[in-house]
């Protein structure tokens, strides 16, 4: 299962699964001994996927470029889904409900929109509250003053007021700035990839990022990507602090 690339939640369903089954042939005397006994899960393969097929996120710089050449009233879509990383059902789903704009200001990811009705997440781990920050919060409160007509209605909507259609946000505004600025690889997912590079450049921990992403197992957020982490193993320089040699108060007898 993890040659075929399974990930970690996957194959410990399927072992509990069948460490019952043989549990409940051992108790029935069909078997002599049980052997899901103290298998273990092997640890996440190394990401071998040739680089372009990896998770690409936009730079600062990228990122500005783009926006330049998106219109200035999906603005906002675009920059909500850096700050959040939510995925494009989860996006469109959104209703202002969802949204605390007061005290801790927060997004509430409770459903998604996809092909054109509401449904829940795929998972339990899709459930989750991502924190937001003040300048965001303030804009959204101002977007929220322009145009909110109720709790269930969604925070980003069509010219006419609808649940927004993925594609055709992708035809009629992402495609053609991706397009005019050269950058043909960008998706709603590099949005995400962006805010996980983001998250990882500012010191989040991998458990932190699976949360704020929604993914079931932290061993698949970082098999996604590991490769957006800085390469090598980094300066000692820290060591002199960390490990102060000879400065205790012990001194050591130079006889010994």
């Amino acid at each position: 299962m993890r040659n075929e690339g399974l990930s970690t939640s996957m194959i410990r369903k399927t072992r509990a699964s069948l460490s019952t089954l043989f549990a409940t042939a051992l108790e029935d005397g069909l078997i002599a001994s049980n052997p899901i006994r103290g298998v273990r899960i092997p640890p996440p393969l190394v990401d071998n996927r040739p680089e372009k097929e990896r998770p690409k996120a936009l730079t600062k710089a990228e990122l500005a470029t783009l926006l330049s050449a998106i219109p200035e009233d999906r603005h906002l879509f675009f920059e909500f889904l850096v700050h959040t990383g939510l995925r494009i059902s989860e996006m469109i789903g959104l209703t202002w409900a969802h949204l605390e704009l007061e005290g801790s200001p927060k997004v509430k990811v409770r459903e998604q929109f996809y092909r054109g009705e509401r449904r829940k997440l795929k998972s339990g781990a899709g459930r989750r509250d991502i924190p937001l920050a003040p300048r965001m919060t303030e804009r959204l409160i101002q977007h929220k003053e322009a145009n909110y007509s109720g709790p269930d209605e969604p925070v980003f909507t069509s010219d006419v007021g609808t649940e927004l259609i993925r594609g055709k946000v992708a035809e009629n505004v992402l495609n053609p700035a991706r397009d005019l600025v050269g950058m043909p690889w960008v998706s709603f997912h590099a949005f995400r990839h962006t805010c996980a590079s983001l998250l990882f450049a500012n010191g989040k921990n991998i458990k932190q990022i699976q949360t704020w992403l929604g993914h079931a197992d932290p061993a698949f957020t970082l098999r996604t990507y590991i490769h957006l982490l800085d390469d090598g193993v980094g300066t000692a320089d820290f060591l002199d602090d960390a490990i102060e040699i000879g400065r205790g108060p012990w001194t050591r007898d130079p006889e010994d």
